[in-house]
């Protein structure tokens, strides 16, 4: 994903400096090409030789530098990207400002054509003073990622939204900014997950075997390539973008009514609803009040994917069956009868399974099929992505 992609990975004095170590190996994992520098304030922390042990190049800091060798601020610019993780309020400040005091920070500003990604850690005092505020919101204008600290007790004993953020968050972050496809920047995807569950009694409930993972899959891949994503999910999930939880399939349909859509926007309905809803008995159902068998009585569920009346949108339905004969006509009915731009379909096999990572996609609309090849849901999501920029 990130192969050849030549990253500055920027260390600032701050107690979290060991995460830089993680987002090293996250990052040489996806087959990036890191570079990283230290500040004076770093190596207070850290040693240039426990760097070196994990980076492909010689590290960058103010003892380092040499320009025969071409360890210079200069050649250490000249790079696709920038995370400054750690960032010390001291580089903030001093960036948004164009301070040009060091060989970290002379590095700093020679890479101000390439894209930027900062992560703040500091006491949340220090985070909230108005110079830092001001000098971030400076930095956000001008283009500049901020991945927000977190919530949490900090190294000096205080409490409050300090910490350094999430690796995974950050790699995110750095793969969002490589992936980001101008086709859905600025626009808002909605994408539902999981399965919905309807109540029996106060203690049972009706659902279904869906995962969630390849509702999961299409929400960050949207989300990487820029869009502003609203995931709906009946499964909590760690995510660096909006999620609404839901229980029932009338949760689901009332999250869904509530978010406001713009042209073009797109709506992925690929969450698992009932198609029955179990008429609710009150209290808990004994083995007392029944005899040797339960009867249960269901009415039909709504159809949320027809029901949802949003004009100039984009929606996109899925379908799944286990009959291979019959699977292609019920999809290409479904983009009929529910008026969607297009379906998703996957038959249950050998290789397409509840709870898999792994799935076959095929994308019906009016002009015809396409199928996806088999491949890891995580994919698929990027192939159905770009299919949809053609609706």
């Amino acid at each position: 994903m990130l192969t050849n992609k030549k990253i500055l990975l920027a260390v600032c004095g701050s107690i979290s400096f060991y995460k830089a170590y993680e987002i090293l190996s996250s990052l040489k994992k996806l087959n990036a090409d890191v570079y990283v520098m230290l500040s004076d304030g770093a190596l207070k922390f850290a040693s240039i030789d426990s760097f070196r042990a994990l980076c492909d190049h010689e590290i960058l800091c103010s003892s380092t530098e040499d320009f025969q060798k071409g360890i210079s601020h200069i050649g250490y610019s000249k790079v696709d990207l920038v995370v400054v993780a750690p960032a010390t309020v001291n580089t903030i400040n001093k960036l948004a400002n164009g301070i040009c005091d060091d060989v970290f920070m002379q590095t700093l500003i020679a890479a101000s054509n390439v894209p930027f990604i900062i992560a703040p850690a500091a006491n949340n005092r220090m985070l909230e003073h108005f110079s830092v505020q001001n000098s971030l919101k400076t930095l956000k204008r001008h283009g500049t990622t901020i991945v927000d600290p977190v919530k949490k007790l900090l190294a000096c004993g205080d409490f409050g939204k300090g910490g350094l953020a999430e690796v995974d968050n950050i790699i995110m972050a750095i793969k969002k900014e490589f992936l980001k496809d101008s086709f859905y920047v600025d626009k808002t995807v909605i994408v539902t997950g999981g399965a919905t569950m309807e109540k029996i009694d106060d203690v049972r409930a009706l659902t279904n075997l869906s995962s969630g993972k390849m509702s999961k899959a299409l929400a960050d891949a949207f989300y990487f390539l820029g869009a502003n994503v609203i995931y709906i999910s009946s499964i909590e999930f760690e995510v660096p973008y909006k999620l609404i939880k839901f229980t029932s399939s009338f949760g689901l349909k009332t999250a869904i009514e509530n978010q406001r859509l713009k042209k073009d926007d797109i709506l992925v309905m690929a969450a698992a609803v009932s198609d029955f809803i179990p008429n609710k008995i009150k209290g808990k159902i004994t083995k007392d009040d029944v005899k040797d068998i339960l009867t249960l009585k269901f009415k039909k569920n709504e159809d949320i994917l027809t029901s949802i009346n949003m004009n100039n949108i984009k929606k996109i339905g899925f379908k799944l069956e286990i009959s291979k004969t019959e699977a292609l006509e019920k999809a290409q009915m479904m983009l009929i009868k529910k008026n969607v731009d297009a379906v998703c379909l996957n038959v249950l096999d050998d290789f397409v399974k509840f709870g898999s990572d792994n799935t076959k996609i095929t994308f019906v609309t009016k002009s015809g099929n396409i199928e996806i090849p088999q491949g890891p849901k995580v994919d698929v999501a990027f192939e159905i992505a770009e299919y949809i920029k053609s609706l």
